[in-house]
């Protein structure tokens, strides 16, 4: 299936200025993954890079985005977004929505991000609002393991799945309920151990393995039509390893 990458540099939404740097993610993630051999000898034919421009104001920075993911939508192609913090991604999932219907998102996040009602949402909001505006019908949170009781009180009473853990039996279950998947990656998920360039990192995380065999899983339904990765901050990172991790993680899925 052809590819669009569309980076979205944008990271305001992170108040604490030490924890920012994710806006500088999408430019080191496709460096790493140019990088590859597999990408450079084959991948490289059937994707292509967009990138929003605005990253000052918020809400026109979401509608950017959201009209460049629906122009691809309509393509056919498979489009994967890169963050930026990681309420880059209403945009993306709202484009989505609009034309994949009966859809199921998998949310890989260590919190569960359903704080508040602001709209458009922050990094802290973002699955609270795609739950309020219905933009999916199944939805499961994984990896998730830091989160305040208001969001946990939020996520049971609108029947969210979440877990520390990947469970197979209810991802499944998901899988055959939808006709569509979006998956939403926020690399705070996978331990610090292995991807320590994020602005909140959590200990006790999954691991990159773990991940890659959800992905691997996940492509085989042929149903995953949305991606992002977001939250990846290279002036955090160690060697370059995490946005190294992240590359390799989108090769698994577009290859």
């Amino acid at each position: 299936m052809p590819t669009t990458i569309i980076k979205i540099p944008f990271d305001k939404c992170i108040v604490e200025k030490d924890r920012r740097g994710a806006a500088l993610g999408p430019d080191q993630i496709e460096k790493e993954l140019k990088n590859f051999f597999e990408f450079e000898e084959g991948l490289a034919r059937k994707t292509k890079f967009l990138e929003v421009k605005e990253v000052s104001d918020f809400e026109k920075m979401h509608k950017e985005a959201e009209s460049l993911a629906v122009n691809e939508y309509k393509k056919g192609n498979l489009v994967v977004g890169l963050g930026g913090d990681h309420s880059v991604s209403y945009g993306l999932m709202r484009a989505f929505a609009k034309v994949h219907k009966k859809a199921g998102l998998i949310f890989i996040d260590a919190h569960l991000d359903c704080q508040d009602d602001f709209l458009p949402p922050t990094h802290e909001d973002i699955l609270r609002a795609a739950v309020k505006e219905k933009l999916f019908s199944e939805i499961i949170a994984i990896g998730t393991r830091n989160f305040t009781e208001k969001e946990k009180d939020f996520a049971e009473s609108h029947k969210i799945n979440f877990s520390k853990e990947i469970d197979y039996k209810k991802i499944m279950n998901l899988c055959e309920k939808v006709e569509n998947i979006y998956i939403s990656l926020d690399i705070d998920a996978i331990d610090p151990a292995f991807a320590p360039g994020t602005g909140w990192p959590e200990p006790l995380g999954l691991m990159p393995q773990q991940v890659m065999a959800l992905l691997e899983f996940l492509k085989a339904t042929k149903k995953v039509r949305g991606f992002d990765i977001v939250e990846v901050s290279p002036p955090k990172d160690v060697n370059n390893i995490t946005s190294r991790l992240a590359a390799r993680l989108l090769i698994e899925l577009i290859k």
